[in-house]
């Protein structure tokens, strides 16, 4: 034992047809997956090159609850190729290959999703989590197709990048929708980027003015807690367990 290596994660290749070019994906099974038959839910993190996020998220799925309680999930790390260019939904001036979010979209929707699903016992009921210009990506990908996942978590999304974009996509999805079954957890914190407080309270606006009723979320403001707070994966999925627990504990 002494002389062995403590894993915590395995790298798998993924090619994408839709991006043109292979991904790098980083899997966390659950403890006991393989001596086990059950279903898991999958919690897909996004910037999966960064160790210490992929740290967090696995401290903060497998850490008990009330005492006793983990969360069994399979962990999914996205690492990035081109951040600028999958995160951001329109051309942003500063950022020359940014603008290709809804591309990435298909891929996480249409291509790694169903991987996962053909490779791992999935429970058919996905968490995606970003954070700061990926919690935008989060934020696009619920109002652009809401029912990618079955819950949202965004850590300081920046939605100053495309301010004017989101709110009219989110003015227009909520009106929209008769019934929007989905869960949303956006945390923040201070000090914060601009692009972050001078954005999300008025995110929150048009949800709580606009949002369906069956559309459950939650806004957290961290004092202190700067940009991206690092509680922003446990206080999500403890706000989503409220709701879920059925699925998430198992």
């Amino acid at each position: 034992m002494a002389d062995e290596d403590y894993v915590i994660g395995k790298y798998v290749k993924v090619y994408s047809e839709i991006l043109g070019e292979e991904r790098t994906i980083l899997v966390r099974l659950p403890g006991g997956y393989d001596e086990s038959e059950k279903r898991y839910p999958v919690f897909y993190l996004l910037d999966g090159e960064h160790e210490s996020l992929f740290a967090n998220a696995v401290s903060s799925i497998e850490f008990p609850r009330d005492g006793r309680n983990a969360l069994s999930m399979i962990l999914v790390a996205v690492v990035n190729t081109d951040r600028s260019r999958d995160m951001f939904p329109v051309k942003v001036d500063r950022l020359p290959t940014s603008g290709g979010a809804s591309s990435f979209l298909k891929f996480m929707a249409d291509e790694l999703k169903p991987f996962v699903d053909r490779s791992y016992r999935t429970a058919q009921y996905d968490i995606l989590f970003g954070a700061s210009n990926s919690g935008l990506f989060v934020v696009y990908t619920l109002l652009e197709r809401p029912d990618a996942f079955d819950a949202y978590i965004a850590s300081s999304p920046m939605i100053g990048w495309c301010g004017d974009f989101i709110f009219e996509l989110a003015e227009r999805r909520f009106s929209e929708s008769g019934s929007l079954d989905r869960f949303l957890y956006v945390t923040y914190g201070l000090p914060d980027s601009s692009h972050v407080t001078s954005f999300v309270p008025e995110f929150a606006k048009i949800i709580e003015s606009r949002a369906p009723d069956d559309f459950k979320w939650e806004l957290k403001f961290v004092e202190e807690g700067g940009h991206v707070p690092y509680t922003s994966i446990y206080d999500g999925l403890n706000a989503l367990m409220d709701r879920e627990r059925a699925t998430l504990v198992r």
